[in-house]
C-alpha cells in the first residue's frame, strides 16, 4: 500500500515546489511508500502538446464564426492562435535547451508563446475563464474564492476544469496502478484554489480518501471549523500546520480502526461536526533532507533543475506589522527555528549527489548574512562543487563588502531584499526594523562583489504621506548606479491589507476604515483595495494615480536598458534568475531592451520578435501578440529586419526609410518603442551561443 502526493495547478512551473518532498523525505524514512505527483507542471505540459492545443485553437478560431475583430482581446488572440500552435514546439524546446535558454530574446520569446497558449485554452473553453502563469492565476469571472457557496459551485461545472482531460487520461490511471490508501493534495498559493479543489472532488469521486495540506487552509482553521460542508464537498481530512508526523500518525490511523482524535493538526467531521485536533510542533533539525524522487525533472520549464531547500521556518525578525508569517509560524514558541548550518550543508550535498543539481532557492522568509556566512564557511570545502543559490533577505548593514565577497565565493547570485519604503518613518511606522540610510551601503556591496539583487518597494501603507511615497521613488532613482545592471530588478506595487497581521488586527487604532461586506466571505486572505480606506493615508485611486502617471514613468526612462519591456530581459524569477547568474558571472550579456544611450561603436543587431505572428497585406504589416497588435509600413519592416546599427548612427539612419515627418532621434524613439512593445528585439553583435552544453549555468 502506498501514498500520494499531489501539487495541483495553478504555478509557475520553473521548478518542482518543496511542500510535497519534504513531506515525502519524512514519510519515506519511516518506510513508507510515497508517489509524487506535480499535476502543475504535467498539466501545463499536457495542455501544450500539439494535439490538445490544435483543438482549443481550431475551437476559439470557430468561435470568432471567421469575424477577426481586432477591437477584442479574443479577437487579437484567435488570429494570433496559428501562431502559437505552430511555434509551441520550439517554444517549450527552447525553455529546456542548456544553450537557447541563456539566449534572453529566444527565453522571453518562448515564455510568451507559453503563456498566450494557456490563453487560447482558456478562451476556448470558456469566455469567463483566465488561466495564466504571468502572474499565476486561474480564475472564473463572478466566482469569488473566498465564498464556499462559490467554490463549492464552480469546482461542480466541467465547462471550468483546463485539466479535466490530463486527470482521466494519466493522473488518474496512475493513482489506479497504485492503489494507494491516501491521497493528499497541498494547496500552498490561492491561484490554486479552483483548479486544487476541483481535483479534490475528483478524487473524492473515485473513491480515495483525499486529505488537503498547505499554507491556503492553514490560514483557515478557525472558519473550517464550522464549514463541515467543505468537507463533504472537497476532502475527507484537513492538515493544518506542519504536516510530517501528521501524515503519518494519519496513516496509522486509517489502518487501525480509523480514529482520527489522536492524529495532530488535523480536521475532520464526526457526528456531522467539524473536529480539530491537537497542535504539534516539528523539530527541524530532526527532519530529514527532502526527497525529490518521483519528480521528472524534464516536465520544468528550465533547462537544469532548481532545488529548494529551506534553512528554517519562520522569520528571525518576525515583527513587520503588514506581513502574516508571524501568524503562520504562531503555533511556535520560537519565531524562527533554524536548522543546524552543519544540517543545511548536508541537505545541499545530498541533493547535489542524488539529483545532479548545483543551483537552490533558498526558501526562507529571511536570510540573516550571519547565518550566509555560516552557511558559506561550512560549503568551503566543496566550493569546487560550483553551488549556486538565491534567496530572500533584509537590507541591514551585516552585508558588508566582506561579507558580500564570501558569500558571491559560496555562490550566491541573487538576494531578493524588501526595501518596502524608503522613508524612514514609514519603516518605522511598520515595525520593519531596518534603516533607510543602510540601504544604498548594502546594494553597493552586492553590486561590487558580484552578487544581483530585486527590490521590492510599496506604496500606500496605512497612513503613508505623498511625500513619503514620492521618497521610495526618488530612492529607487538615485540608485542607479547600483541597480542599473542586467540581472538587478526593482518593483514597486499597491499596498495590500492582509487579515493576519498587525496592521489588521490593530486597525481601529490605525483608523484603517473596512466595508462590512469585505467580511462577510468564509475564507478571506486579503482585503479588496476598493473595499477598504485609510483617511490619514493615500487613497487608493492616488495610489494607482501615482504609480501610473508618476512613479512607473520614471522609473522606466531611468532603468530603460534592461528593464524596458513588460518581463525583464534578464529573468526576475529566483530560480531563473540564479540560472542566468551563474552562467553569466563570467560572460558579457549582450541584450537590451533600448537602444537610447548605449554606445554604437560595436553593433546593435535589430530583429523582429520571434513570438510574432506577421501577416502582410499592402503596403502594411500586422505584427500580432497574444494581447495586442501593431501595423507598420511594410518598408519599416523590412528595414528594420536584421538592421545593424553602428557608429556614426547618423549613416545607418540615412538608408532607412524615415517618414518625412520624422528626425532621425524620433525615428530612434520610434524603435525603442518597438523594442520595449517587444516588437523588435536588440542585441550586441558578438557570438552569445555557449559553447557547449555543459551544466556550465
Amino acid at each position: 500500500m502506498s501514498v500520494a502526493l499531489i501539487f495541483p495547478p495553478v504555478v509557475d512551473p520553473r521548478a518542482p515546489h518543496l511542500a510535497l518532498p519534504s513531506l515525502a523525505g519524512f514519510l519515506r524514512a519511516q518506510g513508507v511508500d510515497v508517489h509524487l505527483f506535480d499535476a502543475n507542471a504535467r498539466g501545463l505540459r499536457y495542455l501544450l502538446q500539439p494535439e490538445p492545443l490544435s483543438r482549443a485553437a481550431k475551437s476559439l478560431r470557430e468561435s470568432m464564426r471567421s469575424r477577426w475583430d481586432l477591437a477584442t482581446p479574443q479577437g487579437v488572440l484567435a488570429l494570433y492562435a496559428n501562431k502559437v500552435t505552430a511555434g509551441m514546439p520550439e517554444a517549450l524546446a527552447t525553455l529546456s535547451d542548456p544553450i537557447r535558454f541563456f539566449d534572453a530574446n529566444a527565453y522571453n520569446s518562448a515564455r510568451e508563446l507559453v503563456v498566450a497558449g494557456l490563453a487560447v485554452h482558456a478562451a476556448a473553453r470558456h469566455p469567463g475563464l483566465t488561466y495564466s502563469i504571468t502572474p499565476p492565476r486561474y480564475d472564473v469571472a463572478g466566482i469569488d474564492p473566498q465564498r464556499l457557496d462559490h467554490l463549492i459551485e464552480v469546482t461542480s461545472q466541467p465547462e471550468f476544469n483546463l485539466f479535466s482531460e490530463h486527470w482521466e487520461t494519466s493522473l488518474l490511471p496512475a493513482l489506479a496502478k497504485i492503489e494507494p490508501e491516501l491521497v493528499g493534495v497541498t494547496i500552498t498559493n490561492r491561484q490554486q484554489l479552483i483548479p486544487g479543489l476541483t481535483l479534490c472532488r475528483r478524487l473524492r469521486q473515485a473513491g480515495y480518501f483525499t486529505v488537503i495540506g498547505g499554507t491556503v487552509f492553514t490560514k483557515f482553521t478557525t472558519e473550517l471549523a464550522t464549514r463541515p460542508a467543505f468537507f463533504e464537498h472537497f476532502a475527507d481530512a484537513v492538515i493544518a500546520y506542519e504536516g510530517e508526523t501528521a501524515m503519518l500518525a494519519l496513516l496509522e490511523a486509517l489502518r487501525n480502526g480509523r480514529d482520527f482524535s489522536r492524529v495532530p493538526n488535523l480536521l475532520y467531521v464526526h457526528d456531522g461536526r467539524v473536529r480539530v485536533t491537537r497542535t504539534h510542533v516539528e523539530e527541524v533539525n530532526s527532519l530529514p533532507t527532502p526527497d525529490f524522487a518521483g519528480l521528472d525533472f524534464k516536465d520544468y520549464l528550465a533547462p537544469y533543475p532548481v532545488l529548494p531547500i529551506l534553512t528554517g521556518k519562520g522569520c528571525y525578525f518576525n515583527r513587520c506589522k503588514f506581513c502574516d508569517i508571524p501568524y503562520i509560524n504562531h503555533i511556535s514558541r520560537k519565531a524562527y527555528r533554524l536548522r543546524d548550518v552543519e544540517k543545511i550543508a548536508a541537505d545541499i550535498n545530498t541533493l547535489a549527489e542524488r539529483f545532479a543539481c548545483r543551483h537552490f532557492l533558498i526558501t526562507d522568509e529571511a536570510l540573516s548574512p550571519k547565518l550566509l556566512v555560516k552557511l558559506a564557511d561550512a560549503l568551503a570545502p566543496v566550493k569546487s562543487h560550483g553551488y549556486s543559490f538565491t534567496g530572500y533577505a533584509r537590507l541591514e548593514a551585516g552585508f558588508t563588502p566582506e561579507v558580500c565577497v564570501r558569500l558571491h565565493e559560496m555562490g550566491l547570485r541573487k538576494l531578493y531584499f524588501g526595501l518596502e519604503s524608503a522613508d524612514q518613518a514609514t519603516l518605522d511606522h511598520m515595525d520593519k526594523g531596518t534603516e533607510a540610510d543602510v540601504a544604498p551601503e548594502v546594494l553597493q556591496n552586492c553590486a561590487s562583489a558580484g552578487i544581483n539583487f530585486h527590490l521590492f518597494s510599496i506604496i500606500g501603507f496605512p497612513q503613508e504621506t505623498t511625500a513619503a511615497a514620492h521618497t521610495t521613488c526618488d530612492f529607487l532613482l538615485a540608485q542607479r548606479p547600483a541597480i542599473d545592471r542586467p540581472g538587478n530588478s526593482l518593483d514597486m506595487h499597491p499596498f495590500g491589507l492582509e487579515l493576519r497581521t498587525d496592521y489588521f488586527r490593530d486597525r481601529e487604532a490605525f483608523q484603517i476604515e473596512i466595508a462590512p461586506e469585505a467580511l462577510a466571505k468564509d475564507f478571506i486572505i486579503g482585503v479588496e483595495r476598493n473595499q477598504w480606506r485609510n483617511p490619514n493615508g493615500l487613497d487608493s485611486a492616488e495610489v494607482d494615480r501615482l504609480l501610473s502617471e508618476e512613479f512607473y514613468p520614471r522609473l522606466r526612462r531611468t532603468y530603460r536598458r534592461y528593464q524596458a519591456t513588460p518581463d525583464g530581459i534578464w529573468p526576475g524569477f529566483e530560480e531563473y534568475a540564479g540560472l542566468y547568474g551563474a552562467y553569466y558571472q563570467d560572460r558579457e550579456f549582450p541584450y537590451y531592451t533600448a537602444i537610447a544611450d548605449l554606445d554604437f561603436s560595436r553593433p546593435l543587431v535589430l530583429s523582429w520578435n520571434s513570438a510574432l505572428a506577421m501577416i502582410t497585406h499592402d503596403e502594411q504589416t500586422l505584427l500580432v501578440q497574444h494581447r495586442r497588435f501593431l501595423r507598420i509600413p511594410r518598408t519599416t519592416y523590412s528595414a528594420l529586419k536584421g538592421l545593424r546599427l553602428e557608429s556614426p548612427i547618423e549613416r545607418t539612419l540615412a538608408t532607412l526609410p524615415i517618414p518625412e515627418a520624422a528626425t532621425p532621434t524620433t525615428f530612434l524613439g520610434f524603435i525603442d518603442s518597438l523594442i520595449a512593445g517587444r516588437y523588435l528585439e536588440v542585441r550586441r553583435s558578438v557570438d552569445v551561443a555557449p559553447q557547449g552544453a555543459a551544466q556550465a549555468a
